[in-house]
């Protein structure tokens, strides 16, 4: 666990200072009567410096500023008992097996957290207004935002940027440091993913700065509720999908650095795309999820590498299943609520869950060409 000190209620800290949002033209912002939050900024990216500019793309044993700000934010929620359990007292296993697959027990974890959460704070969330804000102030950890600055800072204001991402705690936390991450715009919600949100969802990832934060987007629950969801938390060893082996399918080195492969060996037909440079990265993963989201095909991401690399899970209906799998799950971690579900857990169980769900070979090789397809035609 990275030990952090608190930001909230400090005065000490260089890099948080006060901002009556004066400095900023009002016409990209909404004033929060009566509220105070966190804005983090993220620096301007100098050009000609890739994905990061001048921000480290692999993680480093010093803690990074966003990371200090997440990880304070988050246990400040769990020490005033926000959260509904410590998900660190859990229990976990590395299951019998060649696919070293993970469980966690957990009798206090409710599986339909986040239809609550889409109940209690996105619906009613049309055009973001400061009441709403107020009323779940104690849940809204703080905004990431692109800022002015050549340097990230952290300011306290009490005007909200024009579009962001809201990072908010999940009280039902799948791993340490769960979060809910919200891309908003003052008039409306993002139904669906667009470029500049998925950069600044990378950029998010790069500037946390930590091998041990994922980030997860599962596009059957936005497309069931009309919102864009992603969630992050931080796993203290990697998937058991990020220790399988790849297979190139595509490759360009030279102008965009952008590398996608495929998962062998593993139960669930996987994708994975990689690049330092973040640009090139963002556009192709909007291009490929905005022609599945119009062929009406779910899918899974997950971002780790510090925001260079990108699983991307197909699924299919699953006749045998009653819910889809969740990115994690297509990771390879599962969550049981029950001693008996977590002592029987099995390889053989497992496989089949996910086995129901993954594309067939004919569908998967479509899939790869139409990826191919796109990254050539994207960056001629």
């Amino acid at each position: 666990m990275v030990s952090v000190e608190q930001v909230e209620g400090r005065t000490d800290y260089p890099f948080l200072r006060q901002n009556s949002g004066s400095d900023q033209s009002k016409d990209h912002q909404v004033t929060l009567k009566g509220v105070k939050i966190h804005l983090y900024k993220l620096g301007i990216i100098a050009k000609g410096n890739g994905a990061c500019g001048c921000f480290p793309c692999t993680a480093t044993d010093s803690q990074s500023l966003l990371d200090s700000v997440l990880l304070s934010q988050w246990e400040d929620r769990a020490w005033k008992g926000q959260l509904k359990y410590d998900v660190t007292t859990c229990q976990t296993k590395v299951i019998n097996g060649e696919k070293k697959f993970v469980v966690q027990l957990n009798e206090r974890w409710n599986s339909l957290f986040l239809e609550e959460f889409e109940n209690s704070f996105l619906q009613p969330l049309g055009p973001i207004s400061s009441n709403h804000i107020k009323s779940h102030k104690e849940n809204v950890l703080f905004c990431v935002s692109q800022g002015e600055k050549e340097s990230s800072e952290v300011v306290l204001s009490t005007m909200l940027p024009k579009d962001g991402i809201l990072i908010i705690a999940n009280a039902n936390p799948v791993e340490y440091g769960h979060v809910f991450l919200v891309p908003y715009n003052i008039n409306r919600l993002p139904l669906f993913l667009d470029k500049k949100m998925v950069e600044l969802i990378l950029r998010t990832a790069v500037e946390v700065n930590s091998s041990s934060f994922h980030v997860f987007f599962d596009s059957i629950i936005s497309n069931r509720s009309d919102h864009i969801i992603f969630q992050a938390s931080y796993f203290a060893n990697p998937l058991p999908v990020e220790l399988f082996p790849t297979v190139p399918v595509y490759a360009d080195t030279h102008r965009t650095g952008i590398h996608i492969c495929e998962v062998a060996d593993y139960p669930l037909k996987t994708l994975v795309f990689m690049s330092n440079n973040l640009n090139s990265l963002s556009n192709i993963i909007t291009e490929i999820c905005s022609n599945l989201r119009d062929h009406g095909s779910a899918f899974n991401l997950l971002i780790t590498d510090c925001g260079t690399k990108i699983f991307l899970f197909p699924q299919v209906q699953s006749v045998i299943m009653d819910r889809p799998i969740s990115t994690w799950e297509c990771g390879g971690y599962f969550v049981y609520g029950t001693k008996f579900g977590f002592d029987n857990a099995s390889e053989t169980e497992i496989l089949k869950r996910m086995a129901s769900v993954s594309l067939d070979d004919s569908s998967f090789q479509s899939l790869k060409h139409l990826c191919c397809s796109i990254a050539v035609n994207l960056f001629l």
